[in-house]
């Protein structure tokens, strides 16, 4: 082979591996550990997917009881489509995109909390290397909001 060949064999191999390794590193797109802010314990597994319009949803694959507390197998609070539906399989983000202006911040989302029925505003960054995701979610026309915290899987 000739080195010219060779050096575009390369470049192609490299761009290939590239691209792959871009797709695969989103840092948003996976498994995430839901954890209750206000008792500290894990809820729920969810996997966060991308869009071809790069918007990002939550959608619960895996639910937890927490010690002392009711089990929710449904959604009974949910308003809507979401009333009554199950846990597992339920959205419970939608819209979320990152924020050109920060890094690691991702802005414009909706996030549903299934005890409640509620939908918030929500916002996000990532912290810690990647491995936690903080959402503030607050509620139409408030300042104040809740934060809670996912950990990647």
């Amino acid at each position: 082979m000739t080195s010219h060949k060779i050096s575009t064999l390369l470049f192609g191999l490299c761009t290939t591996l590239s691209l792959s390794t871009f797709a695969a590193g989103d840092p948003l797109v996976g498994t995430w550990k839901t954890i209750d802010d206000r008792t500290g314990y894990s809820l729920s597994d969810v996997v966060i997917r991308k869009d071809k319009d790069n918007h990002y949803s939550a959608t619960i694959i895996n639910t937890r009881n927490i010690p002392g507390a009711t089990h929710y197998d449904i959604c009974s609070k949910c308003s809507g489509p979401q009333k009554n539906q199950p846990l597992i399989g339920l959205t419970t983000m939608t819209g979320l995109t990152a924020d050109p202006s920060q890094e690691n911040s991702f802005v414009g989302g909706v996030i549903l909390d299934p005890k409640s029925g509620q939908h918030y505003h929500a916002r996000a960054r990532l912290m810690s290397n990647g491995k936690h995701l903080v959402i503030h979610g607050r509620l139409e026309g408030s300042s104040l909001g809740r934060n809670v915290t996912w950990v990647k899987n």
